[in-house]
Formats: C-alpha cells, sequence, structure tokens
C-alpha cells in the first residue's frame, strides 16, 4: 500500500507518518509539504492520498479537483484539517472527497480509516 501525506506542518507530517508507519508494517508513505508537489507525482501508483485542506498556494480543496478533474486520479482522497466548524465535515465530503479525519489525528481512527480504503 502506498500512500501520500501532504500538510503544510512538519510535525504533523512527521507525527502521522510514525502513527502509518507504526499501524501499517508493509506501508509506504511520502509526505509532501505542498500540494503542488503532490502533482509531479505519477498518481496512478498510489493507493491514498491524504490532505490537509488549509495549505498555502494551493489548498485541499483544489488539489482535489486538479487531482480528480486533470490527473484521473479515482482512488480515495482524504481531507485530514483542523477545521471543526459545524458544517465542514459535510462541506468537505460533499466536494467529493472520499472520507474526512479531524486533527489532531486520532491513531484508532486513522487505522479504521486507512483499513477502509486499502
Amino acid at each position: 500500500m502506498k500512500i501520500v501525506f501532504v500538510d503544510d506542518n512538519e510535525l504533523n507530517r512527521m507525527v502521522t507518518e510514525d502513527m502509518i508507519s507504526i499501524l501499517f508494517e508493509d506501508a509506504i508513505i511520502e509526505t509532501y509539504e505542498s500540494a503542488k508537489e503532490v502533482l509531479e507525482l505519477d498518481l496512478q501508483t498510489y493507493d491514498i492520498i491524504l490532505s490537509d485542506i488549509d495549505m498555502p498556494e494551493m489548498d485541499g480543496f483544489m488539489l482535489h479537483d486538479v487531482l480528480r478533474n486533470k490527473h484521473n486520479f479515482t482512488k480515495p482522497i482524504i481531507a485530514i484539517t483542523a477545521l471543526a466548524v459545524n458544517g465542514d465535515k459535510d462541506r468537505i465530503l460533499m466536494h467529493g472527497f472520499d472520507d474526512y479525519l479531524s486533527k489532531p489525528i486520532d491513531m484508532n481512527e486513522l487505522e479504521s480509516l486507512i483499513n477502509k480504503y486499502k
């Protein structure tokens, strides 16, 4: 299983990468600071994309749209965000994300979510 995680916060990337490595020993996780870096990858080799929503230059909504519409990426794209206001989860799912996980990331929820899509 190959996973991409994009988040502009280095600590979030490190913690999430560590959690996934502990939970899924066979997983390959690559982390990126910006959505633009993700668009340079051979995306069809990845199984899941985890994306922060609030990022500079290109936010998670824009990344989602480019992945779906220009790169024909059909595998799961999961939003990971600190947005906690009522309606944010609905807005994220209505936008077309396959799922949603709130920060701070709970290890059990992360495990359940990845198992759902692997």
